[in-house]
Parts: structure tokens; sequence; C-alpha cells
């Protein structure tokens, strides 16, 4: 049974390939893309259980932020190496549900994503729970 669904999008090869091999081992199903713009149009077209956004430009990853928000619920991580109060501001406006500062341990980021993806998909059944 898989922990989960994430979509990863980031530039950098090296983390990108470190993350998914680690992800996958712990149970989570991974796709992976280079750019924001890939990440939001995989996301209007199917369900996934998480959105890692680890991206150079913060504008491109607000963007995509914000437009994946607008069509979807999906949990939002978002992971910078520039962990400024207006930065974090900024990412949780555009609809990010966690911000992971760079460099992170492994326990860290999968701590959160394990935590959001739960956090999701209570909220998801709680929403669709009819009341008697």
């Amino acid at each position: 049974m898989s922990e989960g669904s994430i979509l990863l999008v980031s530039n950098e090869f090296g983390i990108a390939r470190a993350l998914r091999l680690t992800l996958a081992a712990k149970g989570y199903e991974v796709t992976t893309v280079e750019s924001p713009a890939e990440a939001v149009e995989l996301s209007e077209s199917g369900k996934r259980d998480l959105v890692l956004l680890d991206c150079e430009s913060s504008a491109a990853t607000l963007e995509a932020c914000r437009e994946i928000r607008a069509c979807s619920d999906v949990a939002i991580i978002v992971v910078s190496s520039d962990g400024s109060e207006d930065k974090r501001a900024r990412a949780s406006l555009a609809g990010a549900d966690d911000y992971v500062l760079k460099p992170f341990g492994i326990n860290e980021i999968t701590g959160s994503i394990s935590a959001n993806i739960h956090k999701s998909k209570t909220a998801s059944r709680s929403r669709y729970t009819l009341v008697s």
C-alpha cells in the first residue's frame, strides 16, 4: 500500500534524485518534474496527495503555488534556502501548507510530508462525512 502520491518539483538534479529515492523507499509514489509550470499542469490533470516545490525562482514557485491552490486542495510544501519572514509569509499567502528551509535533514522533510499528507487526507474525509 502506498503512503501517498507526491509531485516533486525541483530543478536541482541531486536533490531531486535523493528525495525521489528516499521517498520511494518509504513507500511514496513520486513523480518528478523540473519546472513549476509542469507542476501546475500535472496538478490540474491528476490527483496527488502532496506537491513539494523546490525551485530556484521564488516568483515562479509562488505563482505555481497560487495556481495549484486555485484548482486543488492538495497539500503544498515549499522548500527554499531563503528563510526570511517575508518569503515564508508570501508562500503561506500563496497557499503553501508548510515551508521547509534548506539545508534540511531527511527526517525533517519526511516528517513534514507525512504530517501534511495526513492532515490533508483527514480534512478531505471530514468534508465528505455526513452528519446525522
